[in-house]
């Protein structure tokens, strides 16, 4: 009876460590591939709790992927691991797709990326990211399970990345934190208060549409944070900046936040774009109880005293941090350069001569070359006639000459290189038919305006009317609360008597093509220096039936451009030929609002030959294509070889990106 009473012990002891082990597991993945193999198929939707170390590939993470319950086509799978500890493992490229999210998915990024979508639709409810990762990838835990997240110390946190988890209550920040991207928490309903602590960047609409959050608390080093960077926050109610804000952008601090009613800065503010809010009925006045120099309206954010009433040992404690942190060598980022040179300028005002020549020497080493504002800028005055500030001087002016030769730039860009993958996805076109546009060419009566003549004719009738409906205005933005797509924006303009910027104006003609069945996109173009040029262009490229390729619009300024024989161009072939030198020919009738006439010198040779380096444009081109729920990877890039292109999805090969349509 007792041997009976110990065997049947024992037995309980094995089923239940087998329970355990099935729930519970620690591995270690020697050699990427191999987690199919390590957890086997019988256990892989029994396993609760899971730590990996090891270096992942795509084969593992889709392997993964159903243990957390959706598979490669984001479909829900039997999987119940819940808890993943990934505090030791890393990502490497190569194996199959790990998810089908507008096309196939595979590992491409850094060892310490988190690659893009990697948990999408995954019922993951805790999750341990390694302590060194430098990012999380677009959309990495978009509409997951989370309940809450650790973000790692000095990590860039991609758009969209915690998307949609509703579940999402706590995120605990880092010390400091590189960037956070656009939408990254939207509709993240349980999510109540965020603070944040050192950051580098906030972009525009950083937080927007974060439906249950209201309060955001920055209490560190904030380098540079953008216009707008809040937006349709229904119950955000409070926004403090606690520490040094060094840069910011333009005016409105937020936009469509019904209950916000407090906004305090409590820190050190160097001069600042901020002046306004949009949309925000509640917010009357921010409070400032630390220092702000100056912003945009005094009367919205008072300024709260001058340096001139500080001490240069109070000025010196107060930004200590910040030049720490930019003495320190980080990453060459204009926003840097913005930053140190603002601190120059307190510097210098201050008499603290030492300390303003080695923040200028940190501004021009980060790209500041606007040599021209720095010799006559008075808060420098007391570096004049040092040595050093020549030189300073004069390595910015040979940067500035060098980068304002804009034809030799682009003449200096690598070729293109044909090595676009068998997979790379088709540029698409809505249909005319489509009930949008349908919509779009009654409205405006575009048979009306195109007229009778033959196809180019109408193109430009077209352009040219919106380039006199519409005038540009390129610092104006878009109009608050208003939907990206033709009929909207126009309502807009006319009812507010407004322009609009170089986008909004190619997005509503890339309509109303689209709307007469002709194939366009709204094309961006950027310079080479685009980190630090922020001036881009956005023109529009239709397809002629009739000549059997693209050719360029620009409603900004009324103008095309042709060759030597008339023959109507694209932007890739008027880039080439300025590259080439051959002949380019402008629309006698190029134009910018009807006050100052366009020349080829002025317009191609200089403005678009700075624009021209980078090209970027929308995959699937529809009606309100800059809706809020456009996947931020429907936006790729033709980009020279081997170039630091913009933060999107890019291909160095032309005879991709200037594909005809399929019809």
């Amino acid at each position: 009876m007792k041997h009976t009473a110990l065997l049947l012990l024992s037995l309980l002891s094995c089923l239940f460590a087998t329970t355990m082990d099935a729930k519970t597991r620690k591995v270690f993945v020697e050699t990427p591939g191999t987690l199919p193999t390590l957890i086997g198929e019988q256990q892989k939707d029994k396993v609760t709790s899971l730590c990996i170390e090891g270096a992942l590939n795509g084969t593992d993470l889709r392997f993964l992927r159903e243990m957390a319950g959706s598979d490669y086509h984001m479909q829900p799978t039997a999987g119940r691991l819940r808890t993943l500890d990934l505090s030791h493992a890393t990502f490497i490229a190569g194996a199959e797709a790990y998810i089908d999210k507008d096309g196939p998915k595979k590992v491409q990024g850094g060892t310490l990326t988190l690659p893009p979508f990697a948990f999408r639709h995954c019922r993951l409810e805790e999750v341990t990211l390694p302590a060194h990762m430098d990012t999380i990838g677009v959309g990495a835990f978009e509409y997951s399970s989370l309940r809450s997240i650790r973000i790692p110390d000095h990590v860039v946190v991609r758009d969209w990345a915690f998307n949609h988890c509703e579940q999402l209550t706590s995120v605990t920040f880092p010390r400091h934190l590189v960037e956070l991207g656009q939408n990254c928490f939207r509709d993240c309903a349980n999510l109540r208060k965020l603070r944040i602590h050192d950051i580098e960047m906030l972009p525009y609409h950083a937080f927007e549409q974060v439906t249950g959050l209201e309060e955001i608390v920055i209490d560190g080093l904030l380098l540079h944070v953008d216009g707008w960077f809040c937006h349709n926050c229904p119950q955000l109610r409070r926004i403090e900046f606690g520490g040094v804000v060094l840069t910011t952008g333009g005016s409105p601090i937020a936009s469509d936040c019904p209950l916000l009613s407090d906004i305090t800065f409590s820190g050190f503010c160097l001069p600042m774009g901020f002046g306004s809010v949009e949309d925000c009925p509640q917010m009357k006045q921010c409070t400032v109880t630390g220092i702000v120099m100056r912003s945009s309206d005094d009367t919205f954010i008072p300024f709260s005293t001058s340096t001139q009433n500080l001490s240069a040992e109070r000025i010196q404690a107060l930004i200590q941090p910040v030049m720490a942190f930019l003495t320190a060598g980080q990453p060459s980022e204009f926003a840097y350069a913005r930053c140190a040179y603002n601190l120059a300028c307190v510097l210098g005002q201050k008499g603290m001569k030492d300390e303003a020549l080695a923040m200028l020497r940190i501004a021009a080493n980060h790209g500041l070359a606007d040599y021209r504002h720095v010799r006559s800028d008075k808060d420098l005055d007391l570096l004049h006639g040092l040595a050093d500030f020549d030189d300073i001087l004069a390595k910015m002016k040979e940067k500035w000459d060098a980068e304002h030769d804009y034809l030799n730039v682009l003449r200096q860009a690598p070729a293109y290189s044909a090595i676009a993958p068998n997979d790379a996805p088709t540029f698409t076109y809505a249909p005319a038919t489509d009930a949008d546009l349908v919509r779009v060419r009654s409205f405006f009566n575009l048979d009306s305006i195109a007229g009778h003549g033959d196809e180019i004719s109408q193109m430009k009738n077209i352009m040219y009317w919106l380039h006199d409906q519409i005038p540009h205005d390129g610092s104006g933005g878009f109009p608050a609360n208003t939907p990206r797509n033709a009929i909207d924006l126009f309502k807009a303009c006319k009812a507010q008597g407004r322009g609009l910027n170089c986008r909004g104006l190619a997005l509503v003609l890339s309509e109303l093509y689209l709307a007469m069945g002709w194939p366009a996109r709204a094309l961006t173009c950027q310079p080479k220096a685009y980190s630090t040029d922020p001036d881009c262009h956005v023109i529009d490229m239709v397809w002629s039936r009739s000549l059997n390729k693209w050719i360029w619009m620009d409603p900004s300024f009324a103008a095309y451009v042709a060759d030597e024989n008339g023959l109507l161009l694209h932007p890739g072939e008027v880039r080439q030929r300025l590259i080439d030198g051959r002949p380019l020919v402008l629309n006698e009738d190029a134009n910018w609002n009807h006050r100052s006439k366009q020349t080829k010198k002025q317009y191609l040779d200089n403005y678009m030959a700075k624009n021209l380096y980078y090209l970027s444009a929308y995959l699937n081109n529809r009606y309100g294509v800059e809706a809020p729920d456009t996947n931020p990877n429907d936006y790729y890039t033709l980009s020279p070889k081997g170039t630091d292109a913009p933060n999107r999805p890019a291909l160095p090969d032309e005879a991709w990106f200037w594909q005809a349509p399929k019809e």
